[in-house]
């Protein structure tokens, strides 16, 4: 396989609450920067900014990003499965529209 193969076409849903959720993700040849095959990027937009984020793009491995104190933090994450990130994402983000963020 030399090119990507979608597992989730590039798609955006609208919430409950009108924030936006994107997602993509892609099996891609297995490298030092994707060695489990998969690049994928899960995002939730509010008010025009990213308020959550959970990708492993920029050779930077798995991470997600929050706000945190309005200020948008970085942090690695754990890799089980796409399943299992996409499940940790939307919790995240249910905790988030139901303003139990940290």
């Amino acid at each position: 396989m030399n090119k990507a193969i979608p597992i989730i076409e590039p798609n955006r849903e609208v919430t409950e609450k009108g924030n936006i959720i994107a997602f993509s993700a892609w099996e891609v040849p297995v490298s030092k920067f994707y060695p489990e095959g998969v690049k994928y990027s899960l995002v939730l937009i509010c008010d025009n900014k990213r308020v959550i984020g959970f990708d492993n793009y920029n050779n930077e491995g798995h991470h997600k990003h929050y706000l945190k104190e309005n200020v948008l933090v970085k942090e690695k994450l754990k890799f089980k499965s796409l399943e299992d990130t996409i499940n940790r994402f939307l919790e995240e983000v249910d905790r988030f529209e139901n303003k139990e963020v940290d």
